[in-house]
């Protein structure tokens, strides 16, 4: 795109599982061409719109320095995403919830790996959060009255948006009509639908070409080249029977690779770590689960019930999303849960909060998210030697 060629097409021989596999073992080295891996030009074209103007105001620079400016950007989204996680965890909660709910998020190393990274998942989780913060923005406006014309008009450009940038967070689709369900307090009624019917059409008013271009190339049964993506990838590991064994693969290999694994998942951290992280989860989860119990007979707001009924669906979505794909393919990498980050972190918050006392609550969030980032610096400096 940067250079005026167009969009990228995908075709049979672009991947090569042994020679990828080659690639991996050598660390990738100057000298073994990557040209011939190029299976991802399916992808959907946001990122990669607005990573080519970067790409292109650095060509006088070496390949190196490009990198370099084009993980910047990725860096800046990044932080973007964590304003977004704090923004809107504090629409509902107070701001210590809010302020921990973007500390949880940048303490998890896999994800502070991928936010520097070249690709779509940060733009992906930044639209997502996005979306979820307006979502909950509706919900308040409905109990007020009725959803403003700014804030479907902002849902249906977010929802294009999200059609432009990833298949994984295409649940958006699903979660559209949750603020009209669940801020009505009653059945919708018709104007509600006609409103829901518009934020519809704006997304796929603004995504369309991208879905008319891929049946002109791929065929009308191919709206997002996965079907041509599943012909090229001859080689791939494919899952066999689904038992017990598959499912523990897939459990443990998820929950590492969660945390941190990196380097194309071959450079996984000691197992201290992954304790850490293990109790770090357990301790998180039964948190929540008090807190959820307590809330069904404690004082709760409306508006807090139906936004983490909206942050439940985005989880249960992005985690039947990785069963699927794994059911099709063995890729049990945790960062396909990333786009759920920021439900999972609040969820996570919520929870030791609940575990925590109330007197000395902040001083011991501040130790906690303290030691996390001093283990993410400790992880990085024990695990970055091992990629160069």
């Amino acid at each position: 795109m940067a250079t005026g060629q167009g969009l990228p097409v995908l075709k049979v021989g672009d991947y090569d599982q042994a020679y990828l596999e080659a690639l991996k073992a050598a660390r990738f080295p100057p000298q073994m061409s990557i040209d011939a891996i190029r299976y991802e030009s399916h992808q959907p074209p946001l990122y990669y719109l607005l990573a080519a103007p970067v790409y292109r105001l650095t060509t006088f620079l070496s390949l190196e320095q490009q990198v370099v400016a084009l993980r910047l950007l990725s860096l800046v989204l990044g932080a973007l995403l964590l304003v977004m996680a704090y923004v809107l965890a504090a629409r509902v909660f107070p701001n210590l919830v809010a302020l921990g709910t973007a500390a949880f998020m940048a303490a998890v190393p896999q994800h502070t790996a991928m936010t520097a990274a070249i690709n779509n998942d940060t733009l992906a989780e930044l639209v997502l959060a996005t979306f979820l913060f307006l979502a909950v923005t509706a919900l308040q406006e409905q109990r007020q009255g009725r959803i403003k014309e700014g804030t479907s008009l902002a849902l249906g450009l977010t929802l294009g948006l999200a059609l432009l940038t990833k298949t994984t967070i295409y649940i958006v689709l699903l979660l559209v009509p949750l603020p009209f369900v669940l801020g009505a307090g009653r059945a919708p009624s018709q104007s509600h639908w006609l409103r829901l019917g518009g934020i519809y059409l704006l997304g796929l008013g603004i995504s369309g070409w991208w879905f008319l271009r891929n049946v002109l190339i791929y065929g009308l049964a191919d709206l997002t080249g996965l079907t041509r993506h599943d012909m090229v990838v001859v080689g791939q590991p494919i899952p066999g029977v689904f038992d017990l064994a598959m499912a523990r693969h897939l459990v443990t290999v998820g929950f590492k690779s969660f945390w941190v694994q990196l380097g194309w998942m071959g450079v996984p951290a000691d197992r201290g770590t992954y304790i850490v992280f293990g109790l770090l989860s357990v301790v998180a989860l039964l948190g929540c689960i008090l807190f959820l119990a307590r809330a069904r007979s404690e004082t709760m707001t409306s508006l807090q019930r139906s936004a983490l009924l909206i942050m439940i669906a985005t989880i249960a979505l992005v985690f039947l999303s990785m069963l699927y794909y794994n059911l099709r393919y063995i890729q049990p990498q945790g960062r396909y849960l990333f786009p759920a980050l920021v439900p999972l972190s609040l969820f996570s918050v919520l929870g030791l909060r609940e575990l925590l006392s109330t007197r000395h609550q902040s001083l011991l969030f501040i130790l906690l998210f303290g030691g996390l980032f001093l283990l993410e610096g400790d992880v990085a400096r024990r695990l970055i030697p091992f990629l160069q």
